[in-house]
């Protein structure tokens, strides 16, 4: 803005310093123009001539300036302009003006040498962005590599990653254990207990491999695969009740099918109606699912009141795989992709085999458009066909956040990879193919059959965020993240305890369905948030308060759930065996968690003070923190975690046949239990040798076997199959020393990795001590 004073004069009656600037200043003698306007104006080379060849090119008229025209020029030209010109009086009058502050220069220069000096003294002493960043980085939340991941390296080649809920990861918390485990100096009574030991687990692993083969007859069989899956179902009344299963057990949280069309389709089928050769597939699948979900051992062994479920899920994985063109972007198919992946997990729980396979269904799932909400195809897509598609598409988004976690890897869809909206919040027979216009959602509160995946659709967004955080916490600066995840997902449990509060009710069909519905609701968020503080509170850095507390309520919450049903009631058995199948890995890592509370605890000497319970302040010591976590509430106090791991070992010997309960799980469990809970090192010797001996007990009963007949068996096998049982590596551990590892008996190796990964188990075990 133009005020009558020019800029330089501005400042310099402001600032003296400045104005030694003007004087200083040369000014060029202007260059006559000889370049036509255009090419001045485009700055391109003219050759001078009328017209010149950069006009003739362009088609441009090409005019020279006329002597004493104004022209308009770039910054580059030296002629004057009358823009110039005024600068220039300006310039003068300013050095005109500027002459009369020449005495106090001195004065002014030494001011701002002082000035500049004390800058430079308090430069070092304030935080500059690098510096912030560095002293960020010491402060970082401090995880111990080896006790939140690992990975297993056989001949530099073959490789596997475990995730921080594996046990040969978790065992990495107990050194005491750990060197009572892998110790050349057993005594030899325990060296023999562990040599029975793996001679039963041997002898089980024999039995769960001949129990998940499939039947050949019907496998290798020219029949039409649609005549072999008939022939695998078992009768229409089994089918009613694994089918009723299935709907209660799966149905709810995993939306797949439109119930009304698929009872329609299954009526229709046992009434002789020919059906879409998708429906076979899909059925065989729920009818694994249910199966497995009625009780303990259902769907291992063949019987003719039940179904195979090795041979079913193999005969659709061949189904599957025999589709072609279109076939592959069928809906059907999809869902049948996605049950017969539900179906392979009950005797197969592999867990990186099963987030390898679902991200197969993933880009699947993409290439079909599931990821884009129908809206944006309103025109091609029928609003029933619509919400089908967005069900189907948030029950891939559940199982990628759940298997990832799972495995400790990087889901296979983002956040923001998708805008399909979730379903609404109404049942399915409130909807047709003949359905014009969606009916409203209903509240929340209101039971539907969508009502799990509609409220659990509407916490994917923090999930996400957990299994992000969780595979990057070597990048995290401090706690802030963390904490606020951890209260926004606290927060969802009161929603869940708002919309299915405690009742009284004599119908235990309703109590029974309440509960379910509590419990997979509080376990989709109460598995990310174990998740989430895992890496923090099973550490030997300092962590706020509230992540050592939430951890352990939530590990303790977890193992608690089935303390609200009455165990007199006739479903109860059948709600324990779920409750044991769907949450094995959960309960696992809970129960080692409890025990690292209660070493950590009983190494603490003192208790700290109550106003220590601020979940903002960082305790002292791993020991101090836990001490404070078992202290600030009865539910949480040390006999009590005692107790509730104690019985974890209880269940899970009752569980030993069972596929998916592995021997060195519970030997690990049981050694690391008994070195948690003090007292001298004979008297931890005394009871870990009871807790072996138990275990010793159970299998020798789970196999019918007795001391004697045992003893004949060898330790370790000469060959292994390459087809063993998926669950063996779902736990082991590290390699604790490489000497103990590599003895004459094992120095060839077997063909199988599982193999060597299970010798790194037993080899350190069975290591001669002195008698």
């Amino acid at each position: 803005m133009d005020n009558g004073k020019s800029p330089a004069s501005v400042q310099s009656s402001k600032s003296p310093v400045y104005s030694i600037v003007a004087p200083s200043r040369s000014v060029k003698r202007p260059r006559p123009v000889k370049s036509c306007l255009e090419c001045r104006k485009r700055k391109l080379k003219c050759d001078r001539v009328s017209p010149c060849s950069q006009c003739q090119k362009a088609q441009r008229t090409c005019r020279y300036a006329a002597e004493g025209e104004a022209v308009s020029l770039s910054d580059g030209s030296d002629a004057d302009t009358p823009e110039r010109t005024v600068k220039r009086n300006r310039a003068a009058k300013s050095r005109e003006s500027n002459s009369h502050h020449d005495a106090d220069y001195a004065t002014v220069l030494e001011d701002h040498a002082a000035r500049l000096e004390r800058l430079e003294r308090q430069l070092p002493a304030s935080t500059s962005p690098i510096a912030e960043s560095n002293g960020a980085a010491a402060q970082r939340p401090a995880t111990s590599s080896i006790t939140i991941r690992g990975l297993t390296v056989k001949g530099g080649l073959r490789t596997r990653f475990f995730g921080q809920s594996s046990t040969r990861v978790l065992v990495n918390l107990f050194d005491e254990a750990k060197d009572f485990m892998f110790s050349r100096n057993k005594s030899s009574d325990i060296r023999e207990m562990f040599m029975n030991i793996q001679r039963i687990h041997r002898a089980l692993q024999d039995e769960h491999r001949k129990a998940t083969a499939p039947i050949t007859v019907f496998v290798d069989s020219v029949t039409p695969i649609q005549k072999r899956m008939a022939d695998v179902l078992p009768s229409r009344a089994v089918c009613d009740t694994f089918l009723n299963i299935y709907l209660n057990g799966s149905e709810t949280i995993y939306r797949v099918l439109h119930i009304p069309t698929f009872m329609r389709q299954y009526n229709q089928y046992w009434e002789g109606q020919p059906q879409p050769d998708a429906f076979l597939p899909q059925l065989l699948s729920i009818m694994c699912v249910g199966y497995r979900f009625l009780g303990a051992g259902k769907g291992q062994y063949h019987d003719r009141e039940g179904i195979h479920i090795p041979t079913a899920s193999l005969l659709v994985r061949a189904w599957l795989d025999g589709l072609r063109g279109k076939q592959l972007v069928e809906f059907s198919t999809l869902q049948a992709e996605i049950l017969q992946l539900m179906a392979q997990r009950m005797v197969n729980p592999q867990n990186q085999e099963s987030w390898t396979h679902l991200g197969l269904i993933v880009r699947m799932a993409m290439t079909m458009g599931l990821h884009r909400d129908p809206s944006e195809f309103a025109q091609k897509i029928s609003p029933f066909w619509a919400e089908q598609r967005r069900k189907l598409w948030y029950t891939i988004l559940e199982l990628d956040v759940h298997m990832s976690m799972q495995c400790n890897l990087p889901c296979c869809i983002r956040e923001g990879d998708f805008t399909c909206q979730p379903p609404r919040n109404i049942n399915d027979e409130d909807i047709n193919a003949g359905t014009e216009q969606l009916p409203p959602s209903k509240p929340i509160d209101q039971h539907t059959d969508s009502r799990i995946q509609v409220f659990a659709a509407s916490t994917l967004s923090m999930r996400f965020k957990v299994v992000d955080l969780i595979n990057r916490t070597d990048s995290l600066r401090d706690y802030q993240q963390v904490l606020e995840l951890g209260n926004e997902l606290e927060r969802v449990f009161e929603d869940v305890r708002y919309m299915i509060p405690p009742v009284h009710l004599s119908d235990m069909k309703e109590v029974r369905r309440r509960w379910v519905t509590k419990v997979v609701l509080d376990m989709h968020c109460r598995r990310p948030l174990l998740a989430l503080y895992r890496p923090f509170a099973l550490s030997s850095s300092d962590v706020p308060q509230q992540i050592v507390t939430g951890y352990l309520r939530s590990s303790m919450i977890l193992l608690s759930y089935l303390d609200e049903l009455d165990p007199a009631s006739p479903d109860y058995h059948h709600t324990w065996h779920m409750h044991q199948l769907v949450l094995k890995q959960e309960i696992l890592q809970a129960a080692f968690s409890l025990c690292y509370y209660m070493k950590q605890a009983t190494n603490g000497t003192a208790s700290p003070a109550p106003s220590d319970l601020d979940s903002g302040v960082k305790s002292e010591s791993a020991e101090e923190s836990c001490t404070v976590a078992s202290e600030s509430s009865v539910l949480l106090s040390l006999p009590r975690l005692k107790t509730i791991v104690q019985k974890v070992l209880e269940n899970m010997l009752r569980r030993i046949r069972e596929i998916g309960t592995d021997l060195r799980d519970i030997i690990s469990l049981t050694v690391v239990f008994n070195t948690c809970q003090g007292g001298t090192p004979e008297q931890k010797r005394d009871a870990i040798k009871r807790g072996i001996q138990a275990i010793v007990d159970a299998g020798l009963q789970a196999i019918h076997a007795n001391q004697e007949n045992i003893a004949s068996m060898p330790i370790m096998p000469t060959s292994i199959p390459s087809q063993m049982n998926a669950m063996q590596n779902n736990s082991g551990f590290m390699n604790h020393m490489q000497s103990f590892m590599a003895t004459p008996d094992t120095a060839c190796p077997a063909p199988d990795d599982l193999a060597l990964w299970d010798m790194e188990f037993w080899n350190p075990l069975l290591q001669p001590g002195p008698p």
